[in-house]
């Protein structure tokens, strides 16, 4: 090869290190076509965490690098509040644990891993079906199945600690292998208990769930939405006993039958210590996780001037970055909408429709009083600088009667169906006669027309007695006439 030849193929060689260089550095930016619209907004600081490990403390993995996209697709992210605050993760939600309403979703459909935050549901079939003072004994599979750099509590086959001990395990410490000898003890085997979770989030109203283990830990056809797992928290929540485990931050775990060292157990959820950069006292309880694959994810539940909220966080890079999303979401909710109460002064028996309730119900009887009700309690989350014409009632009533209901009145804001109450029919009266609730309109109808029957009876047998005394009485009067009249002759 010439000098020439060599000069040349230099400068090729050179030319493509150059560009494979750029191709695959990591400071190349993302097109901003492929960015969520959230980072683009707001500069976010990213934590340097890596992982140790899949699942091993709920909270490690993280982008080095603020300029990677952290969203779990390269479509814009689906966003439904625009004002609200923007976030590093991928997939998130915020419901009124309440009401079950939805304040804010971000790509909240989507399928995820979920990691750890399972564990929550694994708790929830879990405390329906045992007492706190079962005993749970460890098999070979629940010692040996999971990874060994997940998180464990260093239990042994054959060791044995009360179904109380192990929920605390599982909520505080994500233990893998408690979870999977809670779901051996309860559902039989993996998958007999899997079948209890998936059957639970059909219950729940679950849409895109399926679960195939109680721990997390990676399987590509155990997935779940941040709706869904929002969801899955409101029903835990509901549970006194769930509460209570997922609320404490240290629990003890004395010697068992195999180890004679206690066991300490510290939540893994760092908002809930006052000690932690991450503390934010709303927070009342939670999980965290995190594998590889399903990044950082939370579900968390905070309460503040009697708003309780949840939040879910999905496909995040970082645990910093996920609690950072989570308290910015808070914050904008709690400092931003209020609890509205728009039935409290809403009377159906003001509402001109007591004519077609009769003709439906009471075939034209007629009426004194009909007392209807709805429930004025009914609690709707709105923004505090709502529009009040925004917020609208529209009644219906039923051609038909079913456990004394009536009708509907429905509650909508700018349009948006945001709650309803039932019309129910309490009594009414007629003519002085009270017709009390738990009674059909057709067993009104029929006492009425016995009573009818009855009344017209008793003046057709009254006035028949009459007549029947008046001849009776007429008779003996002629009677003793005619006799006065031959005694006189006589005479």
């Amino acid at each position: 090869m010439n000098k020439n030849s060599c000069k040349l193929s230099a400068v090729i060689l050179s030319f493509m290190m150059t560009l494979s260089y750029i191709t695959v550095s990591p400071s190349c930016t993302v097109p901003v076509s492929a960015r969520p619209m959230e980072s683009a907004a707001v500069s976010v600081h990213f934590t340097d965490v890596q992982p140790e490990g899949t699942d091993a403390t709920d909270e490690t993995g993280s982008s080095s690098d603020p300029s990677e996209d952290p969203a779990s697709t390269e479509a814009p992210a689906d966003i439904s509040d625009l004002n609200a605050p923007a976030i590093v993760s991928g997939s998130a939600i915020v419901m009124d644990a309440k009401t079950g309403t939805i304040l804010y979703e971000k790509n909240a459909r989507t399928r995820c891993y979920p990691a750890s935050i399972t564990k929550v549901m694994t708790c929830l079939v879990a405390l329906e079906h045992v007492n706190m003072t079962d005993t749970i004994t460890f098999s070979n599979d629940a010692i040996w199945g999971i990874e060994r750099d997940s998180n464990h509590i260093a239990l042994d086959v054959g060791e044995q600690i009360t179904a109380e001990q192990c929920f605390y395990a599982i909520l505080l410490q994500s233990a893998n292998e408690a979870s999977w000898g809670m779901a051996e003890h309860v559902g039989g085997s993996l998958e007999g208990f899997s079948d209890m979770m998936n059957a639970k989030a059909v219950e729940l109203g679950c849409q895109d769930t399926h679960f195939v283990n109680p721990h997390g830990l990676h399987d590509d056809d155990h997935y779940t939405t941040a709706y869904d797992m929002a969801l899955i928290m409101q029903a835990a929540m509901n549970n006194p006993l769930f509460r209570t485990i997922d609320e404490t931050i240290y629990y003890q775990i004395p010697p068992t039958n195999i180890c004679e060292e206690p066991r300490d157990l510290w939540h893994q959820l760092k908002p809930i210590f006052p000690t932690s950069p991450y503390y934010y006292e709303p927070i009342e309880g939670g999980k965290t996780g995190f594998t590889d694959q399903a990044r950082n994810t939370a579900v968390t539940y905070a309460k503040k001037n009697d708003m309780e909220l949840i939040c879910v966080v999905m496909n995040c890079e970082g645990a910093a970055n996920s609690y950072q999303d989570m308290t910015a979401l808070y914050n904008y909710y709690f400092d931003n909408y209020t609890y509205v109460y728009p039935l409290q002064t809403f009377n159906p028996n003001n509402i001109n429709h007591s004519d077609l309730i009769l003709n439906n119900f009471y075939h034209g009887l007629d009426h004194d009083t009909l007392n209807l009700s709805v429930n004025n309690d009914l609690t709707v989350l709105l923004p505090r600088n709502m529009d009040p014409a925004a917020l609208t009632t529209q009644t219906a009533y039923y051609p038909t009667l079913e456990n004394n209901i009536v009708g509907k009145v429905t509650v909508s804001y700018n349009g948006s169906v945001i709650g309803d109450s039932d019309i129910v029919y309490h009594d009414m009266t007629v003519n002085g006669e009270v017709l009390r609730w738990g009674i059909s309109p057709e067993e009104h109808q029929k006492r009425l027309n016995n009573t009818l029957i009855i009344a017209v009876s008793a003046i057709i047998l009254v006035s028949l007695s009459l007549f029947i005394i008046f001849r009776i009485r007429n008779r003996r009067y002629r009677y003793l006439k005619r006799r006065s009249k031959t005694s006189a002759l006589h005479f």
